[in-house]
């Protein structure tokens, strides 16, 4: 398919988006209205060669959370996003991959499902955290997973990440680095007990409050949701993937460490 048929959108609110606007109608691209892109991600993705192109972590959440059927071009400072002063030569590459022919390589990350019993679901693209709303407060969490297993920690909280938001908080609380396909870092939270590790989940985690002494926030990609119920289980569920297009080196990529996700 010719690169003028293909529908791009770039969102994100940063200034590099224009320069990256400019470099798809430079490549000749079909470039949809950052109206149209703010809002439905999805229905622009409902082509099969379509891409959006979001630049920032606000905007890698949105298109992640919507799951459009296409690839996402993510420009952020994280391992699996395009860096941002190399973003633009990197997507003009990538077009020019396209209008010859040739294939993109892609990874798939997941969207998660965060069910708290009591509304609809949220949907996470990073991760989902059960905090102590007062700072070095600790609580008692039980960690469910598969096959009926289940953790308790003494910490301050818990959090849940995907491989895309596994450099993030996750990491700073000592959580592993998570590859693509690589499943959940499920990390406490400066625990009470030196001996007590993260642990790397399948695709679906259960969360609950154990104690009913601390009052426990539900977080979720860096938002607060509200408080949790002790005893009433949080239900974390992969429910699909979204197809990141890859970078091809290290010079694409944004190799730096963060300490939250906002």
């Amino acid at each position: 398919m010719e690169a003028s048929e293909r529908r791009i959108a770039v969102t994100g609110d940063e200034e590099r988006a224009s320069e990256l606007r400019d470099a798809v109608r430079d490549a000749g691209g079909r470039l949809a209205t950052q109206a149209d892109a703010n809002a439905d991600a999805e229905a622009i993705g409902a082509g099969d060669a379509a891409l959006i192109v979001a630049v920032g972590d606000e905007a890698v959440r949105d298109a992640v959370a919507a799951a459009p059927n296409c690839t996402v071009f993510p420009v952020a400072e994280r391992r699996f996003a395009f860096d941002r002063d190399g973003a633009v030569d990197a997507l003009r590459r990538l077009l020019d991959e396209w209008a010859g022919g040739d294939s993109v390589t892609r990874v798939a990350h997941p969207v998660l499902a965060v069910d708290g019993g009591t509304g609809a679901p949220a949907r996470a693209a990073f991760d989902v955290t059960l905090i102590t709303d007062e700072p070095a407060r600790i609580s008692e969490f039980g960690v469910g997973f598969s096959r009926d297993r289940t953790e308790s920690v003494r910490a301050d909280g818990v959090v849940v990440a995907t491989p895309l938001g596994s450099d993030g908080y996750a990491n700073a609380a000592g959580g592993p680095l998570v590859e693509p396909g690589g499943g959940l870092s499920v990390t406490p939270i400066a625990p009470f007990s030196v001996r007590t590790g993260a642990w790397v989940a399948a695709d679906r985690v259960r969360l609950t409050v154990e104690r009913e002494s601390e009052p426990i926030a539900l977080v979720v990609d860096g938002k607060r949701r509200g408080t949790v119920e002790p005893h009433r289980p949080i239900e974390i569920e992969t429910v699909g993937r979204v197809a990141f297009a890859a970078p091809s080196g290290p010079h694409e990529r944004a190799d730096r460490k963060h300490s939250n996700n906002s």
